[in-house]
């Protein structure tokens, strides 16, 4: 009867090839899904940028170009465009790596808390200091956002 010492010995060649081939299945498998997880937050960090700079158009065109009195479906339609992209962003974020879902969350708080303040007017017809603030907070908001996405597709391999 041949000791295990032997049996090892007898075998080494199969046993080493045992080993490589179960630590390339593990590294292959565990990189799989690594390059799988980053595929999604790149998608999704995309996918955020493109909705920011359509928000970004919504605040602007809301501040700078819309008189709401004569033109309430149209504001309407931004406010509804707006709501959208924020929910978009809020819930890709979500997906992504830290900082990402604290940020998303702030944008989507600074959405709900300042958006109704964008068209404020005075008598004379020039903006509120609320809409002012408004849209610098919200800016303010899209652009850390922006700046956020960046930094955590920067870490991707």
């Amino acid at each position: 009867m041949e000791t295990i010492r032997q049996q090892i010995h007898n075998n080494a060649v199969a046993l080493i090839s045992l080993v490589i081939a179960v630590t390339a299945l593990a590294y292959n498998t565990w990189r799989n899904e690594t390059t799988e997880e980053q595929r999604n937050v790149r998608h999704a960090s995309f996918k955020v940028l493109e909705s920011l700079g359509e928000l970004q158009q919504v605040i602007d065109f809301r501040y700078y170009y819309l008189p709401f009195d004569e033109r309430a479906q149209t504001e309407g339609e931004l406010r509804i465009r707006g709501f959208g992209h924020v929910a978009m962003i809020r819930d890709l974020m979500m997906l992504m790596p830290a900082p990402g879902p604290a940020v998303g969350e702030e944008l989507h708080r600074q959405w709900l808390d300042r958006f109704a303040d964008l068209d404020d007017l005075d008598g004379a017809g020039d903006h509120t200091p609320a809409a002012v603030a408004a849209e610098r907070e919200l800016t303010r908001a899209i652009a850390g956002t922006r700046e956020a996405v960046l930094a955590i597709m920067q870490r991707l391999d």
